[in-house]
């Protein structure tokens, strides 16, 4: 039998765009090992593109384990349905 996995939660807060690249991106590399991640965007009240490459890398990073999209606004969701995150991250309002 294995051990049930951890969860990690990441807080966002504020606006994500191609000037807070570097620290989102900083953030998700310390993200490593196998814990299942919950990011939370309650939040947030805005990405850009920018910032679902680095989800998105982070994805491609993590295939083992669960990663969370949660707490998305409406407009937010919407951005990533239409991406086709709902189809490689879990989510939850």
């Amino acid at each position: 039998m294995q051990p049930a996995s951890a969860t990690r939660r990441v807080l966002l807060e504020g606006e994500y765009d191609l000037t807070r690249k570097a620290e989102i991106a900083t953030l998700f590399r310390t993200l490593d090992g196998e814990d299942d991640l919950i990011i939370d965007l309650t939040d947030v009240t805005y990405l850009d593109s920018t910032i679902l490459d680095e989800l998105a890398t982070l994805r491609r990073q993590s295939e083992q384990r669960s990663i969370t999209l949660a707490g998305a606004n409406a407009h937010i969701s919407r951005v990533f349905r239409i991406v086709g995150f709902d189809r490689i991250f879990y989510t939850a309002k």
